[in-house]
């Protein structure tokens, strides 16, 4: 007799744990689709981060190529219209 109450109560927390356990389960796809969206946009930033940096090296070229030649215009005695810096 005190072996069917063992049992019973055993199986009333098993059937309680799959009841509890079932909702974080179906969870789990949901998460996973947001975390493969989650590194998809990193790797999508990790690549606009490298056309950044190329794209501020560019700037950098061209700003520097703008003052030689404004320089060079200067030195020519042309009047070299004035920038904003």
């Amino acid at each position: 007799m005190v072996w069917w109450v063992v049992a019973a109560l055993v199986a009333l927390g098993v059937v309680l744990l799959v009841l509890v356990v079932l909702p974080v389960l179906r969870r789990l796809a949901g998460l996973r689709r947001a975390m493969v969206k989650v590194r998809q946009r990193a790797v999508d930033a990790q690549k606009l981060r490298g056309a950044t940096d190329a794209l501020q090296a560019r700037l950098v070229e061209v700003s520097a190529r703008a003052e030689a030649t404004r320089q060079r215009a200067a030195a020519i005695g042309g009047s070299a219209p004035e920038g904003k810096d």
